[in-house]
């Protein structure tokens, strides 16, 4: 079983579906750190990686491994900042195999 947040969209924009965030490693963040990060939207969060990217591969190969896994463990922890700054609000955890069964889920509570 997987865990998702469950993200309700802010009031300037009721029209959106919730948004569902896994609690779980991401491996694409750990693997491309910068580029997940642009293909997500997170401008500045992907400046900062890039930059400390950069550093870590002028300090040493641990220091990138270092960075990789931090990236991976906390990618969707950034995620979340970045969409309570747009007005995001958390509205509770789903539990399911996978997203769509989570989103599933969600909407049969809600009906």
């Amino acid at each position: 079983m997987r865990v998702f947040t469950v993200y309700t969209p802010p009031a300037a924009n009721p029209e959106a579906a919730p948004l569902l965030l896994p609690e779980a490693f991401c491996w694409p963040a750990a693997l491309f750190g910068p580029l997940w990060f642009l293909a997500q939207h997170l401008w500045l969060p992907a400046l900062a990686v890039t930059l400390a990217t950069v550093l870590a591969a002028l300090a040493s190969p641990w220091a990138s491994l270092g960075l990789a896994l931090l990236l991976g463990f906390h990618a969707q922890d950034i995620r979340r900042w970045a969409l309570a700054r747009q007005g995001w609000t958390p509205a509770g955890l789903v539990a399911a195999p996978d997203e769509a069964s989570a989103t599933q889920r969600l909407v049969d509570a809600a009906a």
